[in-house]
């Protein structure tokens, strides 16, 4: 299921929202009306809650800018976007693919701190504005959480740790120094750990005097930026080992598929049991690829009506993230395969299925290659 709310496009990139988005809205929204009520205390409640939902708004809508100037200069640069999503920590852009160039890294790396020290002046000059010409106390309380929470948005993306942007600047550098991007990932994301640790040990720290709510906040950051540092090491990583491959160098060939008028229970007994594999091309009366049934599929389908149910009522429909062509770099079959929650691919060849690939073949060659050394 997919747990992402599409809310539309800008530049051609996707924006969804993630579920756990809503619980960071709140809060950052809670955040901003106890600074409203302590500073404006003669105002309604009402008022301020208002309020307090359109700072978050801005707050937000400043991540996402954030983000989408990361996205811009990618595509400007041939590099692929997905899309963006926000989520509990912020925001992500989904980059498909590596810089191609130090330069170009640089570039993408450091568009989204200028955007957010951009906006920080833009609100800074209206904070000074609004105080100048006796506006209303609001909107000056307003622009100040605004331009500062942009600037810390910006300083704190600067820090040299993979993968914030800082770490990315970094790693361009030693890229350039030393010509090597996995070397350059290595040693930035060593530094982006060393930040994270640093963060949960401050978390905990607030914990023990008290300050749980900020002490809590700080070690999810930690955590999710230990993650990610070692998550960004292991994609270079596999990249490098899988450069090359081809999706037909790995697809299995002589594809066992089934038609679309196949009753469900002949599908398990038949094909599932027989075959011992989770999933099967469906064809249409001409051998034309119209989607694919998958064993989670049929568990969610009522078991007493498997012999009345066909695979068409059952199966992912066809769409363009499932097909792959057989030229594809593996690599960006198996970005591919993550976004499609499906884990796997059609090899086609116009409308025609020559060959099916997953992400268990991809792991497998990876670990093959690793074994023997590269």
């Amino acid at each position: 299921m997919n747990r992402s709310i599409y809310i539309g496009k800008i530049h051609d990139i996707p924006i969804e929202i993630n579920y756990t988005w809503f619980v960071v809205f709140l809060l950052v929204m809670w955040t901003f009306a106890q600074v409203l009520f302590r500073e404006l205390p003669h105002y309604s409640a009402l008022l301020v809650w208002a309020i307090s939902v359109i700072t978050a708004l801005l707050f937000f809508a400043g991540l996402l800018a954030h983000e989408l100037s990361h996205s811009i200069v990618a595509t400007k640069n041939n590099i692929p976007i997905n899309g963006i999503t926000l989520f509990i920590f912020g925001g992500v852009a989904h980059i498909t693919k590596e810089p191609q160039s130090p330069g170009v890294e640089f570039k993408m790396a450091i568009a989204g701190p200028l955007c957010s020290f951009g906006l920080s002046v833009a609100f800074f000059v209206l904070f000074v504005l609004f105080s100048n010409l006796g506006f209303s106390p609001i909107l000056i309380i307003m622009c100040k959480l605004l331009y500062e929470l942009n600037l810390a948005i910006g300083i704190f993306n600067l820090i040299p740790g993979f993968p914030l942007d800082g770490g990315r600047i970094l790693r361009s550098a030693l890229w350039s120094l030393f010509g090597d991007i996995k070397r350059a990932t290595g040693i930035a994301s060593s530094i982006g750990k060393a930040f994270a640790y640093f963060l949960m040990s401050v978390g905990f720290l607030y914990l023990f005097y008290g300050l749980t709510l900020s002490g809590i906040w700080l070690m999810f950051i930690g955590f999710f930026l230990q993650e990610a540092a070692s998550a960004s090491y292991q994609q270079v990583t596999m990249r490098k080992f899988l450069s090359g491959t081809k999706v037909r160098d790995l697809m299995t060939k002589n594809v066992i598929s089934v038609s679309e008028d196949l009753p469900l229970l002949s599908l398990v007994d038949d094909y599932f049991f027989k075959y011992r594999v989770t999933s099967f091309p469906v064809l249409s009366r001409d051998d034309e690829i119209e989607g694919l049934i998958t064993i989670h599929r049929v568990k969610d389908m009522p078991k007493q009506e498997w012999n009345s149910l066909k695979v068409k009522d059952a199966m992912v429909p066809m769409r363009s993230d499932l097909m792959v062509d057989p030229n594809k770099d593996i690599f960006e079959a198996l970005t591919q395969m993550a976004g499609n929650e499906v884990g796997r691919l059609i090899v086609t060849d116009g409308r025609k299925v020559i060959g099916i690939i997953s992400q268990r073949d991809i792991i497998r060659l990876f670990e093959v290659k690793d074994e023997l050394g590269g």
